[in-house]
């Protein structure tokens, strides 16, 4: 039987994306894992899977990060952040993340101009550095009312993103054990490309 982790990555100023992330690494092992493959999940600050963990990438990992102020990063997302802005300003990290996807949440409030400036530099440069977003870039407000308050976002999204994991989940399934050796050589690869960022 083969395994999958699938990290659950996040920032959080107030409690919230990290409430959102437990939530997730809860529900998503069960929601996930098929007859012949298992999906384990953990949740880790952004900060500690750059440093404490090295970018242990794997094919699929979650991210749920807000934004902190003026756009900025939240706790334990500075590092993470400066990653991105890195990515962004050069292109020595073109490609350097392929193989990886990606769901994303993002938290903020939109009574802040720049609210969700920290999610969309993460998206923009995990995009930039090759990785693939699965599903829609979850915009959770703080300011949100009816329909879009910003616990239903949070609610909504971490329900209809399962069916787009699921299919990376089931491709990842379907892999014959080249296919799977292959994956696993090719998150390797980007380990080594990030591991000392």
């Amino acid at each position: 039987m083969k395994t999958l982790h699938v990290p659950i990555l996040y920032g959080s100023q107030t409690g919230n994306s990290q409430g959102a992330a437990e939530n997730l690494a809860a529900s998503l092992p069960k929601e996930l894992s098929t007859s012949s493959l298992t999906v384990t999940s953990t949740v880790m600050e952004l900060d500690d899977f750059l440093e404490n963990s090295r970018a242990a990438w794997t094919p699929l990992c979650v991210i749920v990060c807000s934004s902190y102020g003026v756009g900025q990063a939240p706790m334990g997302a500075w590092k993470f952040r400066e990653l991105c802005d890195l990515i962004l300003e050069k292109d020595d990290f073109v490609g350097k993340l392929t193989g990886i996807r990606y769901a994303m949440l993002g938290l903020g409030d939109s009574k802040y101009t720049t609210f969700f400036l920290n999610p969309s530099a993460i998206d923009s440069a995990m995009a930039k550095a090759g990785a693939e977003r699965v599903g829609s870039l979850g915009k959770a407000d703080a300011s949100g009312k009816g329909d879009k308050v910003q616990l239903k976002v949070i609610e909504d999204w971490s329900q209809n993103i399962v069916a787009d994991l699921k299919r990376v989940v089931k491709e990842l399934d379907e892999s014959d054990d080249a296919r799977w050796k292959s994956k696993e050589d090719q998150i390797s690869i980007v380990r080594n490309h990030t591991g000392d960022l």
